[in-house]
């Protein structure tokens, strides 16, 4: 029989593998993996918390974060999963970011007992593509040229899956000569492709290799293969699949029209600037400003304006 795998990049499957918490010990090594957090620096234990932010603004949006967890380094980590580019995860990210590091402190506690605060945004689509093809960026605030932090209470992280999957598809035997803990988990969550409905036959035979010496990625697989056999899931699954086709839908329609708008606005932009320099030549030949009124439309400072601006422009007007 074959078994279904729904797509762990669907938010609400991405949430019940890694944010709940009866999958605590798959939290824990999923996210060890994606910090490389080792040693003493590894985390041992999370506990989740609400991940409803309400914005401040007055257009009344509650905004829902992925999995949000406090670690027993002492650490805040969000993690985020994103399927469309709205082309504002930068700002978002950092928007969010202020959010949860201020809200630890409560009023009239010394800033010293705030904690560092991670974001991990997990991408299917290059959030630099003009700066780097590496599919793992990392970030913090140092200083230009000595590059010490200005703080370590912020790190960012960027995670490409279609890079990874790139690069794995091209450089997959030197990739396991050196390979890296976050390998299995980013195998996991490319494997399943929601919009094609197909999912990837060698990367799964290849995570069934990673399960067998890897106790948290065969607890891992075994969960998932579980939940994507749930009736309500499936329902669920279909439901977010027609959602994100729409906002995808939506994107390109506005995008378009704004393709359209400038078009036309450049093109209005150029019939006015043609009629002023008919207006300067007209005046240049001794045609009464009146007369130019009713030929042009112009008004009479319109007129005196373009004989002056075309004058600065090319010398004597002539």
């Amino acid at each position: 029989m074959t078994i279904e795998y729904l797509d762990l990049k669907m938010d609400f499957m991405f949430k019940q593998l890694f944010g709940n918490p009866r999958r605590k010990s798959i939290t824990i090594a999923f996210l060890n993996d994606l910090l490389n957090r080792k040693g003493l620096e590894r985390i041992v234990d999370v506990s989740y918390e609400n991940t409803e932010l309400t914005k401040q603004e007055l257009d009344g949006k509650t905004n829902r974060l992925d999995v949000l967890v406090s670690t027993s380094n002492k650490d805040r980590i969000n993690v985020e999963i994103q399927l469309v580019n709205q082309h504002d995860m930068p700002e978002r990210t950092l928007y969010y970011w202020a959010k949860l590091f201020t809200s630890y402190l409560e009023a009239g506690q010394d800033y010293s007992l705030l904690v560092p605060t991670i974001m991990i945004s997990i991408l299917n689509y290059p959030l630099f593509p003009h700066e780097t093809d590496n599919f793992h960026t990392i970030f913090h605030i140092k200083e230009d040229t000595e590059h010490f932090y200005w703080s370590p209470h912020l790190e960012f992280h960027a995670i490409d899956l279609s890079q990874f999957m790139v690069k794995w598809k091209k450089y997959r035997r030197g990739m396991k000569e050196n390979i890296s803990a976050e390998f299995p988990w980013l195998m996991m969550l490319t494997a399943a492709d929601y919009r094609k409905k197909i999912v990837d036959k060698e990367l799964l035979q290849e995570l069934e290799v990673f399960a067998m010496n890897e106790h948290e990625i065969r607890e891992a697989m075994i969960e998932w293969e579980n939940l994507s056999a749930n009736k309500e899931n499936k329902v669920l699954y279909e439901a977010r699949l027609k959602y994100l086709r729409d906002q995808l839908s939506n994107i390109r329609g506005e995008r378009k029209a704004g393709r359209e708008e400038g078009m036309k606005e450049g093109l209005d932009k150029g019939k006015a600037e043609g009629i002023r320099i008919v207006a300067k030549n007209l005046l240049n030949s001794g045609i009464p400003v009146s007369e130019i009124k009713k030929l042009t439309g112009l008004s009479e400072q319109e007129i005196e304006n373009s004989k002056t601006r075309y004058k600065g422009e090319h010398g004597d007007g002539s």
